[in-house]
């Protein structure tokens, strides 16, 4: 069942703060222990989730951030990359979902799908070629969920987790 009352707000650099919260907390919540060490999760936050690294996340110019919420409380956010502020050289002409997060409490209630049918949205709008992201092999739940919508593996990358090297499955939606 999709609740009826969220609100796809987009993130301005007014909101750095809320942005900040909601960033270090989900990713906390989905890859904390005991999935990871307390060591290797912080060493991630310290680097990622900092006030001048959302900052110029948020004012680079191909980047756009959106929040999820529901009575005007945040229940999740999504980062999207078009252009050169990609991560990986996949397509200049693709949309990356470069994060997607929903908090604890909200999961399961189909925050995700709201925010994933507005990447999907937005993609359309730039008449993207595909939309492309990378989730964990470990988290079976989201390569599923990404499977159901049509997304298809198409490589691996790494992704260093403070000493750890993991293995992100990249997966792709052709529009």
């Amino acid at each position: 069942m999709v609740p009826q009352d969220v609100e796809i707000v987009k993130v301005t650099l007014e909101d750095k703060e809320k942005l900040l919260e909601i960033g270090y907390n989900t990713f906390y919540e989905a890859f904390g222990p005991p999935v990871n060490t307390e060591e290797n999760i912080q060493s991630y936050l310290e680097q990622k989730f900092t006030l001048d690294q959302i900052t110029q996340e948020l004012l680079h110019p191909h980047s756009q951030f959106y929040f999820a919420c529901i009575q005007n409380t945040l229940v999740g956010y999504i980062k999207l990359n078009t252009q050169t502020a990609q991560t990986e050289a996949v397509d200049l002409n693709a949309l990356e979902i470069e994060r997607i997060y929903v908090t604890k409490e909200q999961q399961g209630k189909s925050i995700g799908q709201i925010l994933l049918q507005k990447a999907l949205s937005i993609a359309k709008e730039l008449q993207s070629n595909c939309v492309w992201l990378g989730v964990w092999d470990q988290n079976t739940r989201a390569i599923r969920f990404y499977e159901r919508w049509g997304f298809k593996a198409f490589t691996t990358h790494k992704f260093v987790l403070g000493t750890e090297i993991q293995t992100d499955v990249m997966m792709k939606l052709e529009l």
